[in-house]
């Protein structure tokens, strides 16, 4: 049986732009499970995205992680499970001011409480795969949007983060670098990880998910991955 890492109980989110909101989400994530997000309204899918990231807090309900509650009365007392979470989104982004090379150092101290002053192997590794170690000493401005997205996935993939929440993740992404991406996410272990994974390309969900979300209205339901 895999292990239970987040739980959602009784969990409102206030609605953003032209989105419903999320109302009375009961929703249990366990490791090894991987989430297509199938939705009526853009905006509700991202919220739902910000909220598992703890980047919109709850009007009400409680969230349990590794079956401890969440505190959302402190923002400190969330960055222990900020450490877990990887969050590609459409507005996760680089630090202007630094270059990439130090946008992904940075990470690498703060949630791998690491004093490294050498990339790792691991990392750079993943930027060779996307063609970007000549890259990587460029700051945000000098990078494209198709590098910029890489970066950031690069980075929150090297969290190691035990929850990964994807939105539309090639976007931004030339045909080479959507397949490369493609690959590594087949690849990357799953055991212990729980993805969330909104996409506009429903081939990949389905052959990449084994469960999905669906909202309709602001109602969530959890149900099997249909082939």
């Amino acid at each position: 049986m895999t292990p239970e890492l987040l739980r959602l109980t009784n969990y409102d989110l206030e609605g953003l732009e032209d989105g419903h909101g999320l109302s009375n989400l009961n929703l249990v994530l366990s490791g090894g499970d991987v989430f297509s997000v199938s939705t009526d309204s853009f905006s509700d899918a991202h919220l739902l995205l910000k909220g598992i990231a703890t980047l919109e807090y709850p009007k009400q309900g409680q969230l349990f992680f590794e079956g401890k509650e969440l505190d959302f009365s402190d923002h400190e007392k969330l960055l222990s499970y900020k450490k877990n979470v990887g969050y590609i989104g459409a507005d996760a982004a680089l630090i202007s001011n630094r270059s990439a090379h130090d946008n992904l150092m940075f990470m690498h101290h703060y949630f791998q409480d690491s004093t490294a002053t050498k990339m790792s192997e691991d990392v750079m590794n993943l930027c060779r795969l996307f063609e970007l170690e000549h890259r990587i000493h460029r700051r945000p401005t000098q990078l494209d949007a198709e590098e910029i997205r890489l970066f950031v996935i690069i980075r929150e993939l090297s969290k190691s983060p035990k929850i990964l929440v994807m939105e539309r993740p090639f976007s931004s992404l030339r045909a080479k670098s959507t397949e490369t991406l493609k690959s590594v996410l087949r690849n990357w272990p799953r055991k212990d990880l729980v993805i969330v994974f909104h996409s506009d390309d429903s081939a990949f969900a389905c052959d990449f998910c084994n469960k999905q979300i669906l909202i309709d209205s602001g109602t969530l339901t959890c149900l099997p991955m249909v082939t």
